[in-house]
């Protein structure tokens, strides 16, 4: 089962995320800056899927499988504003950029990979 992060983003963009197990992560964004929401494999193995999401979203925030992100299955709020830091993945870093972030991105961020 592959492990979870966790990333929260509060108004004044406060984001708390679970970068390891129980490691948490805290960064401040202003509105209309960008942040990257970190999320690490702890191996260099090709991922199958990565999918980050939000608890109270239907759709996805990013989702990426077979080499490409798939905006089909992501939140309109999110399209155009999300990719990959790393395209490569290299060194098992599956972090994204948000861009632009406003107050209705505030919430918490899941990271589900593959």
């Amino acid at each position: 089962m592959a492990a979870h992060s966790h990333v929260r983003l509060f108004m004044f963009l406060w984001i708390i995320g679970s970068v390891a197990a129980g490691d948490l992560e805290e960064v401040k964004a202003n509105p209309g800056e960008d942040v990257t929401l970190q999320c690490n494999s702890s191996t260099d193995a090709a991922l199958t899927l990565l999918e980050w999401s939000r608890p109270e979203l239907e759709d996805s925030v990013f989702y990426f499988t077979d080499n490409k992100s798939m905006e089909s299955v992501q939140d309109p709020r999110y399209h155009g504003r999300v990719e990959l830091k790393d395209p490569e993945m290299k060194n098992g870093d599956a972090s994204v950029l948000l861009k632009n972030v406003n107050v209705n991105d505030t919430g918490t961020y899941h990271c589900q990979k593959r």
